[in-house]
């Protein structure tokens, strides 16, 4: 008798662990008074920029806050935001990790306290960054990547976001404003690959999924992280300035690679080489019939008009022939 006593209390004791233990550990992990939030303040933020760095523009995204999910059981309690796998996820405000993990639902998971007592939840994450409960995070800051963990398995990759004021969900999507600015977005990259859980990996990614981006970000001349240039210049991602340079200097070598007079009636792959030198390099009329001719491998009248102009333009002779004295003539 005493045994089955001791075995039904063992029972009961076990189940109300069960149903409470979750609710607890729920509550401790997600809890948003239990880390400092006395940097963020009271007051809401009532926009803010998509948190999915690339790829994703404001036009894309449908709202679907309160569609019914699980077969019309539930209401969807956030806003799905579709992206590639791994793209950077970062925070739109600033913020305080209140939560980091995974669950069966949720998959990997990144929750935040943020300011006026609301709280984001980034779910469904393919890697999460090197962050923990309490850290501070500013605007920008890596949280995470687009994924299709937990109960999005299979499905589009994306990330499912929360936002949470009292437990009570609010709609995401009427308070998205467009983008990040395109330097805003760059100047993350330094948090992004510094926070990633495998750096090589993260970089290996954007240069090439991103490789359009970051050649743009090279043009403009905004500062990229020293390794990912590195990686760009290894797959050959170059700004135009510097193939622009590079151009100038193979241009400007030309006529140190022709080896004879070239005159009236000449013809072949070295009147071709001066035809291309003198269409970029000659900016007068003449020049630019050239231009309008292309490089045929024939001197005619049209190139001899532009070797005569070349030769006015550096004050040399003006023999119309394109003899040694001009070839070695330094503009």
């Amino acid at each position: 008798m005493m045994y089955r006593k001791i075995t039904l209390a063992t029972i009961v004791a076990s189940f109300i662990f069960t149903l409470v233990l979750p609710a607890v550990t729920f509550a401790r992990h997600t809890s948003y008074s239990e880390v400092n939030t006395s940097s963020l303040g009271s007051k809401i933020v009532k926009e803010f920029p998509i948190p999915i760095l690339f790829g994703l523009e404001y036009e894309e995204i449908r709202s679907d806050f309160g569609d019914p999910r699980g077969g019309g059981t539930r209401q969807h309690e956030g806003q799905d935001l579709f992206g590639l796998r791994g793209t950077p996820i970062v925070s739109p405000t600033k913020a305080v990790v209140s939560a980091v993990g995974s669950g069966e639902s949720a998959g990997n998971f990144v929750y935040t306290a943020n300011p006026g007592g609301e709280t984001f939840r980034y779910m469904h994450l393919d890697t999460i960054a090197d962050i923990k409960r309490g850290d501070k995070l500013a605007i920008g800051d890596f949280i995470g990547t687009v994924g299709d963990t937990g109960n999005a398995v299979g499905t589009t990759p994306h990330l499912h976001f929360e936002i949470r004021k009292d437990g009570k969900p609010l709609d995401p999507y009427t308070r998205l404003e467009d983008e990040f600015t395109f330097k805003e977005k760059i100047s993350f990259l330094d948090d992004v690959i510094e926070n990633s859980d495998d750096e090589g990996d993260m970089i290996d990614f954007l240069v090439d999924t991103y490789s359009a981006e970051l050649q743009q970000a090279l043009n403009l001349d905004y500062p990229l992280p020293r390794t990912l240039q590195k990686a760009l210049a290894k797959a050959g991602v170059v700004s135009n300035a510097s193939l622009q340079s590079k151009l100038d200097a193979l241009i400007a070598s030309i006529p140190k690679l022709l080896q004879n007079d070239l005159q009236l009636g000449s013809q072949g792959t070295e009147v071709a080489l001066l035809q291309i030198y003198l269409s970029y390099t000659l900016k007068t009329e003449a020049g630019t019939a050239l231009r309008s001719s292309g490089a045929t491998g024939y001197f005619g009248p049209v190139t001899e008009s532009a070797v005569r102009s070349y030769q006015q333009v550096e004050k040399l002779e003006v023999t119309g022939v394109f003899d040694a004295e001009t070839r070695h003539h330094q503009p």
